[in-house]
């Protein structure tokens, strides 16, 4: 089970890295060349899209996480925030 969690592991931040490097070297050029206001017009929509899909994609990176024991039977060390800071 361990070996299929790592494939899917690396297929999924493969396509993650794979979907940056479009945007920066391909979208980009693309935007950057279209006439008078179109770029802009063409980065807000993409803004808007991607708005409304990075929340389903945070929460279901979220669940994707390891949060119960690790191999070796121990629990994984409690995440808290840091105490206040003293003026």
């Amino acid at each position: 089970m361990l070996n299929a969690l790592e494939i899917v592991t690396t297929v999924v931040v493969g396509v993650m890295v794979g979907v940056e490097f479009s945007v920066a070297f391909v979208i980009n050029p693309i935007l950057n060349a279209l006439p008078e206001d179109s770029g802009q017009l063409g980065r807000a929509h993409g803004g808007r899209m991607l708005g409304a899909l990075m929340p389903v994609w945070y929460s279901a990176r979220s669940s994707w996480s390891p949060s119960g024991p690790s191999p070796d039977g121990t629990a994984p060390a409690p995440v808290s925030p840091p105490p206040p800071a003293r003026c």
